[in-house]
């Protein structure tokens, strides 16, 4: 029998990951060689901490559950490559440890949140592979024209690559979830603007505003009438655009 991990908030219901060959994959993933260290948000009952700290020189935990705080605490007690943050991830500035990188077993209810505060703001954090819900992950790396491309694909996408690693069944998991899982790594662009960045998601939260109408129409209230009659690619749905076409849009609305 495998190393279990929880994957949900323990007052929400729990399902624990029980096949050591994922958690092996994950923690593979997460430590590329030369990791100095790794931040691991929700660890748990602590088996892919235990797996990262095989790859990784050092691990910071943050867990916002006292009961499974105390537990970590407690078995790791006697390991300095270990260190023990106890509150909610969302509160904390993961860069304040220096450079690494991030790693997580995120539940559905905060998983966007998370994603979203590590790429505006990687700092020295060079990568985060995450185990979310599948339909999440496929979210985020969905292709232009297919029905999960939507902002969440432009945002991760327009700040970070976004990799679909693996898939992970509900059998892989006591008591299986109702919902698949998968693994994704996301590896932020550098030297991207934040003033720039922060015009583009709010035009491209725009362009999603309805998904199944043209950006002319969604558009129709931030820019005039003859500026969209001279822009073609705005008879087109969001959805039917690539990141890249959508910036270039942005760029020659703002012309």
């Amino acid at each position: 029998m495998g190393s279990v991990i929880a994957t949900k908030h323990p007052r929400l219901g729990q399902h624990f990951l029980a096949s050591s060959r994922v958690l092996e994959r994950i923690a593979t993933a997460a430590c590329p060689a030369g990791t100095q260290q790794v931040i691991e948000i929700g660890p748990g009952q602590g088996a892919l901490t235990d797996r990262l700290l095989v790859h990784s020189p050092k691990v910071v935990a943050i867990e916002m559950d006292s009961a499974l705080a105390a537990h970590l605490r407690e078995r790791w007690s006697h390991e300095p490559r270990f260190t023990l943050v106890e509150g909610n991830a969302l509160n904390f500035d993961w860069t304040q440890w220096g450079p690494g990188m991030l790693a997580g077993n995120l539940p559905y209810y905060v998983a966007t949140a998370i994603i979203s505060k590590y790429l505006l703001n990687p700092g020295d954090l060079a990568q985060a592979v995450f185990l979310i819900q599948k339909e999440v992950a496929e979210r985020i790396t969905a292709k232009p024209g297919t029905r999960d491309f939507g902002y969440l694909s432009v945002e991760c996408q327009h700040l970070a690559k976004a990799e679909y690693l693996f898939s992970v069944p509900p059998g892989a998991f006591r008591p299986p979830p109702k919902v698949d899982s998968a693994v994704i790594r996301l590896t932020p662009h550098t030297g991207v603007p934040a003033a720039e960045t922060k015009a583009f998601l709010a035009f491209a939260s725009a362009c999603f505003r309805q998904k199944r109408k043209t950006l002319r129409n969604n558009l129709a209230d931030l820019y005039p009438k003859e500026k969209l009659d001279a822009t073609p690619a705005v008879s087109q749905r969001a959805e039917q655009l690539s990141v890249k076409e959508l910036a270039q849009l942005f760029a020659d609305l703002a012309d």
